[in-house]
């Protein structure tokens, strides 16, 4: 059973139908010790997440303040910053039927954007939309 059919007074009440008022007052103090351990544990993560925001900007200040990068950290660690993939280059060129122009890797679906413009050109291949190279 799940706990939230327990917050609803009219359930509390029918699941503890025929119980004794000894019984639920003895149910009472076990939730009310299971509550101050809930909270004491909750207030402890509070504090933790707390503490290691505090230290991370403290130590982000006196990085700051001494002129030091992650990356030097970093290197200190003998570990490399993962650098962000570059941008794939576009493969295809199309206006789209908004008026703008789009381009395309060419990785993944094909833009639906792209496919209403391939039916309303009637075109099948999507070479036609290709981006001409000094290469080619």
């Amino acid at each position: 059973m799940d706990y939230k059919y327990l917050k609803n007074f009219r359930n509390l009440k029918a699941f503890f139908k025929g119980a004794s008022s000894t019984e639920i007052e003895s149910i009472q103090e076990k939730l009310t010790s299971l509550h101050d351990t809930v909270k004491s544990q909750e207030e402890h993560e509070q504090n933790l997440q707390r503490q290691k925001a505090e230290f991370l900007n403290g130590l982000l200040n006196e990085l700051d303040n001494h002129n030091f990068t992650v990356d030097d950290l970093a290197a200190l660690k003998g570990m490399t910053v993962k650098e962000n993939r570059p941008k794939m280059k576009a493969k295809y060129a199309y206006v789209g039927t908004d008026g703008v122009e789009y381009t395309w890797s060419g990785q993944g679906k094909i833009p639906s954007m792209l496919q209403e413009v391939m039916k309303r050109d009637g075109i099948v291949d999507k070479k036609h939309y290709l981006i001409k190279t000094e290469e080619d």
